[in-house]
């Protein structure tokens, strides 16, 4: 293997080391895709009791403001690849989630939204 193909293949590796749960067993949600006010381009997958959102790209803000998106009262709003609870809180129609400090530059991002059991 060329080794740039074998640095993209160990990347996507890593990247599905931590957000492979996002991927994995998941199925379509009702919808789609948003995105962010800034943007960038969010795709919706659901397991179970759980809504993962893949942030397309990284913010450059420590909030992140998806664009028509509800969230229950109760639910805990996760960044895979760490164990912090994120606040988050509506404006209007929109869920703006407080990162734990301004991301890494990836390609994507996941962020899980469930109902704690």
């Amino acid at each position: 293997i060329h080794e740039l193909q074998r640095k993209c293949l160990l990347g996507l590796g890593a990247w599905l080391d931590v957000n492979g749960e996002a991927i994995r067993g998941t199925r379509p949600w009702s919808r789609a895709e948003s995105t962010t006010s800034e943007g960038i381009p969010v795709r919706f997958t659901r397991k179970e009791n759980a809504l993962y959102a893949l942030l397309l790209d990284t913010p450059r803000e420590v909030e992140v403001r998806i664009r028509n998106l509800r969230a229950a009262a109760g639910v805990e709003v996760r960044l895979l690849g760490t164990d912090e609870r994120l606040k988050w809180r509506h404006s209007g129609d929109d869920l703006i989630i407080r990162l734990p400090a301004p991301l890494s530059d990836r390609p994507a991002h996941a962020l899980r939204m469930s109902i704690p059991t």
